[in-house]
């Protein structure tokens, strides 16, 4: 942060577009309307956060957020089609077609003397419940998380305002936390989760006082409600970084607090087998991203709940139990525990339930009476390719997937509703045979 004269304002330091060569026709009509009429009403706005971060790094930014002085009520009275949303921060989203801008009013973070009813509470952990104490800008930036994402751009000069060395940040590829780090982790602990994502993202360090927190304060994610961590898990995992951000996770143990048995794995003495079913499950995840191609979270949860599960059957079978019921005993039980951890909706645990279950069945070979029934199972082919990427990372054997693949191609298969048969659909994937382990 800039140093100020006693007595003076405090002023941001401003990069000339002569310096940084962003103009306003980079960023989308729709942001650029938002803040022009902001400031015909006589409210300063600017974009703000991951636009300006990406444009800077070279990297096309996926929306476009605005910051202004107006509070949320008279940002709604001005866009028609908007409407507020959140309780842990006020926003309005204003909608465009299908590009939404959203807009925030300028915050504090420290409410004011003597207001005993300010809209700022803390957990008990220190954890920020909500935040509506609005500011002035230079408030708002030093309450942002990184100071790369704390650059305003002002489109009426094509001029950036940095309150904290963001734009020197970016310059040097530094990912540095605005504040006293553990304090900021305490204060929202899915930041340390944005780190690990911004590092993966844009292929910057972690400063080192930002990172020498991470694993110390790891289990603070513990105290986020589950079902915003799955939300963080799918821009970790599925924005096409998903190997290096995994990575990112291990290093800074921040796994276990997320998948607590993958991790019980990772560090067993079939560490080296998981680890490459897992590499290799998200380097086809980052690759498909990278064609063009929707990437299956249902794919990435099932490998990583799969080796858990398989150590459970295990103990099951020793008991006496037969191995599909073991499966089911051993998903059970690790899936409600899951829950707990990170809230996956159920209609993605139960598609993962029939991929692992389906490697069972696979498992019996083609020549069972059961095979011809198994193509019809509304998972098989997604089983199939997760059959694939295990015989592909040495998880099973390559003659069981191949067999499977010609028994799928060749075989005619009975539709659930007429009885009828029809020729095989083939897999979404070109018949191959499987790769070695990446």
């Amino acid at each position: 942060m800039l140093e100020q004269e006693p007595g003076s304002e405090p002023e941001p330091h401003i990069i000339p577009h002569t310096d940084h060569h962003l103009s306003r026709g980079q960023f989308s009509d729709a942001s650029r309307f938002v803040v022009d009429r902001l400031a015909d009403q006589g409210y300063p706005a600017y974009i703000v956060g991951g636009g300006v971060r990406d444009l800077l790094i070279g990297i096309p930014p996926k929306d476009f957020d605005v910051a202004t002085r107006a509070r949320p009520e008279q940002v709604r009275r001005l866009f028609r089609r908007s409407r507020i949303i959140g309780r842990r921060f006020r926003l309005v989203h204003i909608y465009f077609g299908s590009e939404i801008v959203e807009v925030a009013t300028f915050r504090s973070g420290t409410p004011p003397a003597g207001n005993a009813r300010a809209n700022l509470e803390l957990s008990a952990a220190g954890r920020l419940l909500r935040d509506n104490v609005y500011g002035t800008e230079q408030q708002d930036a030093v309450r942002r998380d990184f100071t790369i994402n704390a650059l305003y751009f002002d489109s009426a000069n094509e001029t950036i305002r940095d309150w904290v060395g963001g734009y020197e940040d970016i310059r040097s590829r530094v990912i540095r936390l605005i504040g006293e780090p553990e304090n900021r982790y305490r204060e929202d602990p899915v930041r340390m989760l944005r780190a690990i994502r911004f590092e993966a993202k844009t292929g910057f360090r972690i400063d080192p006082e930002t990172a020498a927190p991470l694993g110390r304060l790891a289990q603070l994610l513990t105290t986020v409600p589950p079902a915003r961590l799955f939300d963080e898990i799918t821009k970790i995992f599925l924005l096409g970084q998903a190997e290096t951000s995994f990575q990112g996770l291990l290093e800074h143990r921040l796994l276990k607090p997320l998948f607590p048995w993958t991790e019980e794995m990772l560090a067993s003495e079939k560490t080296e087998e998981v680890r490459a079913l897992i590499a290799h499950v998200l380097a086809e995840t980052d690759a498909r991203i990278r064609m063009g191609e929707a990437p299956s979270l249902v794919m990435l949860i099932t490998v990583f709940l799969w080796t858990a599960t398989r150590q459970y059957v295990e103990w099951h079978e020793k008991e006496g139990m037969e191995t599909l019921a073991a499966m089911h005993r051993a998903l059970a039980i690790l899936m409600r525990e899951q829950q707990k951890h990170v809230a996956i909706p159920r209609r993605i645990l139960e598609q993962v339930e029939a991929l692992i279950v389906n490697q069972v069945r696979f498992e019996r070979g083609v020549s069972v009476p059961s095979a011809a029934r198994l193509l019809i199972h509304p998972d098989f082919w997604p089983s199939l390719d997760f059959l694939r990427l295990r015989a592909e990372s040495g998880d099973a054997p390559r003659a069981l997937w191949a067999d499977w693949q010609a028994f799928s191609e060749s075989s005619p298969v009975l539709e659930p509703d007429s009885g009828e048969p029809h020729p095989a659909r083939r897999s979404h994937r070109p018949r191959r045979r499987p790769s070695r382990a990446r």
